[in-house]
C-alpha cells in the first residue's frame, strides 16, 4: 500500500485540528485534542478492519482520518447529528488534491456521511467501507480513553456521576448482549471494549455507594 495520497489526507486533517484548536471554542472535556486523538484511532481500528475485511486500506485510512472533520470547521456540540454529511461535503476538495480518483471520493464521502446515523444525503448504496468507518468509530467511542471523558463530566460529584454510570451501565449490557457493530473484527473489539467499561463503571458505582459513614 502507497502511503503517499492518505499521508497528505493526514496532513490536511492535522492542519484543521491545529487551526481549529486557536480559533473555536471547544467542550472542556472533548477538546480539539480529544477529536484529534480520536481520529488517529479510529484510523487505526480502521486499517485493522479494512485489511480483514478486505477493503482497499489506503480508501479506509482517507475515510476514517475524516471521518470527524466537521468538528473541525465548527465544535458545536449541536451540530452533532448532521457532522457526517457536512463531513463528507468537506473532505471531496483534500480527497480530490491528494489524487483519490472520482469513485474513490464518493465512495469515502458517502462513507463519512452515513457514519453517524446511516443518512447519506446522496444515492450511493451501502458498502463495506461504510462498515469499516463507522465500525472504527465505534469501537473508540467505547474505549479506555472514552471512560475518562465520561468520569470527567461529573468529576466534582461522585453522587450524580455514579447516577449516570448506572444508566450508562444499562445501555452498556444492552449492547453486552446484542452487539449492534457490522464486521467481524469490529465486533470483537467492541466486545472487549464494552466489557473494559462495564467492569469499571460497576467498580465506581460501588465504590460511591461506600462513600459515607459506615452503618452503625
Amino acid at each position: 500500500m502507497s502511503d503517499g495520497r492518505w499521508m497528505e489526507v493526514a496532513a490536511y486533517v492535522e492542519e484543521q485540528y491545529r487551526r481549529s484548536k486557536a480559533e473555536q471554542t471547544w467542550d472542556p472535556v472533548f477538546t480539539a485534542d480529544y477529536r484529534w486523538e480520536h481520529t488517529l484511532r479510529v484510523a487505526h481500528y480502521g486499517r485493522l478492519i479494512a485489511e480483514a475485511e478486505g477493503v482497499d486500506s489506503e480508501v479506509a485510512l482517507a475515510a476514517c482520518l475524516l471521518h470527524d472533520i466537521a468538528y473541525f470547521s465548527s465544535a458545536d456540540q449541536e451540530s452533532w447529528d448532521d457532522h457526517g454529511r457536512a463531513g463528507a461535503t468537506i473532505s471531496r476538495a483534500p480527497l480530490e488534491a491528494a489524487g483519490y480518483s472520482e469513485v474513490e471520493v464518493a465512495t469515502i464521502a458517502h462513507a463519512i456521511a452515513v457514519h453517524v446515523d446511516g443518512v447519506s444525503g446522496d444515492d450511493l448504496p451501502h458498502t463495506l467501507l461504510d462498515d469499516v468507518v463507522s465500525d472504527a468509530d465505534n469501537v473508540d467511542r467505547f474505549s479506555a480513553v472514552r471512560v475518562v471523558a465520561w468520569c470527567m463530566t461529573e468529576r466534582d460529584d461522585l453522587l450524580r456521576l455514579s447516577e449516570m454510570l448506572g444508566e450508562r451501565l444499562a445501555r452498556l449490557r444492552v449492547y453486552q448482549g446484542k452487539n449492534p457493530l457490522e464486521t467481524r473484527i469490529g465486533r470483537d473489539l467492541f466486545a472487549k471494549q464494552v466489557q473494559l467499561q462495564i467492569a469499571f463503571f460497576e467498580s465506581l458505582v460501588q465504590d460511591a455507594e461506600i462513600t459515607r459513614l459506615p452503618q452503625q
